[in-house]
C-alpha cells in the first residue's frame, strides 16, 4: 500500500465511532433505594411524629457524616412514636412493597445509633419495624417483624404471623447507648411458607430460635409492607430520647446492602 493510501485508510478508520460491548446482564445495579441524608426527609414516604422531630444531623461520634435523627419528646397520650414510615425514589414515587413483588428477595440494611433509651425500664420500645399496611380482616395489624426491647435489657427481633401468633426468634443484649451498630435482614416476599427471614448483626448472620440462620413463613399480608426507623414506645416511658440512622439501603442481595 503506497503512503498516501495508508492516510486514507487510518483517516477513514478514526472517523469510525468505536461500538462498545453492551454491559453483562448481571452488571445491572441491584440496589433499589438508598437513604440519603441529602435528600432529606424525601427518602420517606411519611413522617410520624406523635411526639417528636425528624430531621438531618451530623452524627455525634464524627465517623459517618450526616445521618437521620430521630427525637422523641414526652407526652400524656399513652403510646409514644417518633418513626419514618416507608420509602421514596429520587423521583418522589414511592417504593410500595407489595403483592406485585411475590417471589422476590430483598434485603434492608443500616446503621443505628441510640440516646436516652432505658431498655431496663420494664417498658417496650420498638427501634425498627416491618410493618403491615392495608390488613386483611382477621390479620393482625403489626408485623412480620419488629425489633425491640421489652424492658428487659434485651433487644429482640420478633416475628409475627398471619394468624396473630408472635414470638421472638433472636434476642442479644442492648447495645450500648452512644454506639453504632449494623443491621441487615434479607426476606422473601410471600404469603406463604415459601417466604423466609435472615438476620445480620454487626456484620454475622445470626442463628435463630430454630437453630437455622433461616426462619420460614409469610412475609406480608393485606396491602404492602413499610421499612420503619425511630423509637415507638409504651405508654410509661419518660424522658427524652434519640435514635441515630445512617447508610440504610434496600437491595436484592447483602452485599448491596452490607456495612
Amino acid at each position: 500500500m503506497s503512503p498516501i493510501s495508508r492516510r486514507t485508510a487510518l483517516g477513514a478508520l478514526a472517523a469510525t465511532p468505536l461500538l462498545l460491548a453492551a454491559p453483562p446482564a448481571n452488571a445491572v445495579r441491584s440496589v433499589l433505594w438508598t437513604g440519603d441524608p441529602a435528600r432529606g426527609t424525601k427518602v420517606f414516604d411519611g413522617l410520624e411524629t406523635d411526639p417528636g422531630t425528624i430531621g438531618v444531623a451530623a452524627d455525634p461520634q464524627g465517623k459517618y457524616g450526616q445521618c437521620f435523627r430521630y427525637d422523641i419528646n414526652d407526652w400524656a397520650n399513652g403510646k409514644e412514636r417518633c418513626e419514618t414510615r416507608g420509602l421514596r425514589k429520587p423521583d418522589g414515587s414511592v417504593l410500595r412493597i407489595n403483592n406485585s413483588m411475590l417471589g422476590q428477595t430483598q434485603y434492608i440494611g443500616w446503621r443505628s445509633l441510640w440516646q436516652g433509651i432505658k431498655p431496663n425500664a420494664g417498658l417496650w420500645i420498638a427501634v425498627y419495624q416491618f410493618h403491615i399496611s392495608g390488613y386483611e380482616a382477621g390479620k393482625p395489624q403489626s408485623g412480620p417483624y419488629v425489633l425491640r426491647t421489652v424492658g428487659d435489657g434485651k433487644l429482640h427481633f420478633q416475628l409475627t404471623n398471619p394468624n396473630g401468633s408472635s414470638k421472638h426468634i433472636w434476642s442479644t443484649n442492648f447495645p450500648a447507648m452512644n454506639s453504632w451498630n449494623t443491621f441487615a435482614i434479607g426476606y422473601k416476599i410471600s404469603k406463604g411458607n415459601d417466604g423466609w427471614t435472615e438476620f445480620y448483626f454487626n456484620g454475622k448472620l445470626q442463628t435463630f430460635s430454630n437453630g437455622q440462620t433461616r426462619y420460614p413463613g409469610p412475609t406480608i399480608w393485606g396491602d404492602h409492607v413499610n421499612h420503619k426507623w425511630g423509637i415507638y414506645r409504651s405508654g410509661g416511658n419518660s424522658g427524652k430520647a434519640s435514635a441515630f440512622l445512617n447508610s440504610a439501603k434496600l437491595g436484592t442481595t447483602y452485599a448491596d446492602v452490607a456495612l
